[in-house]
């Protein structure tokens, strides 16, 4: 059974008070959308990372803080027959409603007494410390609702503090927000005892090259157009095949004791498709353009008809 975390941002977009002192140019940061915007990003992390996502606070209205709970604890239906296994509210702090640069830092609230729920906060403070560039105010307790009325690990962030004029520009950049949900989600992993599974980055490939489509039998793969030519992954177009009597060696692949021209593009080995009908491990190679896909390349294997 997959992990469900109940995610919580605080308050509602027009909770009255629930904002920033006035800048200069007149503008203010309500704290729904820092909390909001962070939720958002951290569900996103967390599926990514396998959990399951149960958001008790959908929608701009501030939601009842049983409301959040009861789903939480599956007291009102929550769609998974359950209750979580963690609860996180994110929140951002206030001393008043005035600029204030002696208040700063992050906090996290948990229930008092509540051993789990305190390793809970310690394992996301710990990474929300070493990722952002905020002063580590520690982990506090108090008689908070959500911590309190929610029958699992739950915890309260405070990320920071909006009358704290450096905090709350912080507070609005999307850069932040991002490191805070990042941060939050590496600490639910450590929690969990998960390694954390990182964003995938988009393939970069050298100048001239392009990615093109490989169509074996019905498997689509994705191989690589160079100066007109099309070059199939190795490892993954054999295995369709297979074919077996293949090795790397000094850097080439070697069919059958002929070594073929090799391309080693973001650690995979390349070759022409070409070479394929040369050696007669194929009936035939066929660049075949459509509409959608203007580099796509058949490649029919000796048994098609």
């Amino acid at each position: 059974m997959k992990i469900l975390i109940a995610t919580d941002d605080g308050h509602g977009i027009d909770t009255n008070g629930k904002r920033t002192p006035l800048f200069e140019d007149g503008t203010y940061m309500k704290e729904n959308e820092f909390n909001r915007a962070v939720i958002d990003k951290l569900n996103v992390h967390l599926k990514r990372n396998k959990f399951q996502v149960l958001h008790v606070s959908a929608g701009d209205k501030d939601v009842p803080l049983k409301t959040r709970t009861d789903l939480a604890n599956n007291t009102i239906p929550n769609g998974f027959g359950r209750p979580a296994d963690a609860f996180v509210s994110v929140h951002a702090n206030a001393a008043g409603n005035v600029w204030n640069s002696k208040v700063k830092g992050i906090e996290i609230f948990y229930r008092a007494g509540y051993k789990e729920g305190k390793k809970l906060a310690q394992d996301v403070q710990e990474h929300l410390v070493k990722g952002t560039p905020l002063f580590n105010r520690g982990l506090k307790t108090n008689n908070l609702h959500v911590t309190r009325e929610a029958k699992m690990p739950a915890i309260l962030i405070e990320g920071g503090f909006m009358d704290n004029q450096d905090e709350a520009k912080l507070l609005m950049s999307d850069a932040y927000r991002e490191e805070c949900a990042e941060e939050i989600a590496r600490g639910l992993c450590q929690y969990f005892g998960r390694q954390y599974i990182e964003v995938s980055k988009p393939v970069v490939l050298p100048s001239g090259m392009y990615p093109g489509e490989i169509i074996i039998g019905q498997t689509s793969l994705l191989g690589l157009l160079i100066e007109g030519r099309s070059w199939i992954p190795v490892r993954d177009s054999f295995n369709v095949m297979g074919i077996n009597t293949w090795l790397f060696d000094n850097k080439s692949i070697v069919v059958n004791g002929n070594v073929l021209e090799t391309k080693i593009i973001n650690g995979s080995s390349y070759i022409k498709s070409v070479d394929l009908q040369s050696l007669g491990l194929v009936k035939s190679v066929f660049l075949d353009p459509d509409a959608v896909n203007t580099k796509r390349v058949l490649i029919y294997p000796k048994e098609a008809v």
